[in-house]
């Protein structure tokens, strides 16, 4: 009886897993495209930076990449980090490896502020590092996620302008997931 069970469960993991593998359709997700955007693949997202911003060289691992775009000042960013998860998660674990990510790499991870975005599959959220603060829409789809942010560093004053510049380019943003 025992075997029987097992073998079901198998067959049905089986079943679900091999499902979800022959997606073939990207699935759009976060906000609706405008006009003016350029499809960044390497970060799988329609991408708005603001005009006269300048792309820095793409950062990538085996689990993540990440495009950004400088303000000519270069103390404001917007970028994009399209990564991958381990499992399908809640916001919230996500937004917890992200601040911990944050802490690692920055030394310093502060979540300032964080709340629901119903014109999200995800959350929006606010924190400060050792070098970055980050205005950010987080959104994860299955196995991968994306942190779509307007960004200063901590140590400059903050030009206004060019942060609303990177937060309608951060609103507009759209990512299509793989799977």
């Amino acid at each position: 009886m025992h075997q029987s069970l097992v073998r079901k469960l198998s067959v049905l993991m089986w079943v679900v897993v091999s499902a979800a593998g022959c997606a073939s359709t990207p699935t759009k997700i976060g906000p609706t495209t405008r006009p003016g955007g350029q499809w960044v693949e390497s970060v799988a997202a329609m991408c708005y930076p603001p005009a006269g911003w300048t792309a820095e060289p793409l950062k990538s691992s085996s689990r993540h990449s990440h495009q950004v775009w400088v303000s000519p000042t270069r103390s404001t960013a917007y970028g994009v980090i399209h990564f991958s998860l381990p499992f399908p998660m809640t916001d919230d674990l996500v937004l917890w490896g992200f601040m911990r990510e944050m802490k690692r790499s920055e030394g310093a991870a502060e979540l300032v502020s964080r709340e629901a975005a119903p014109d999200l599959p995800g959350l929006r959220f606010i924190a400060k590092g050792g070098l970055y603060y980050v205005r950010v829409n987080l959104m994860s789809k299955g196995w991968e996620g994306w942190a779509v942010y307007a960004g200063t560093k901590v140590d400059r004053p903050i030009d206004p302008a060019e942060v609303s510049s990177a937060q309608i380019a951060r609103d507009n943003t759209a990512v299509r997931a793989k799977n």
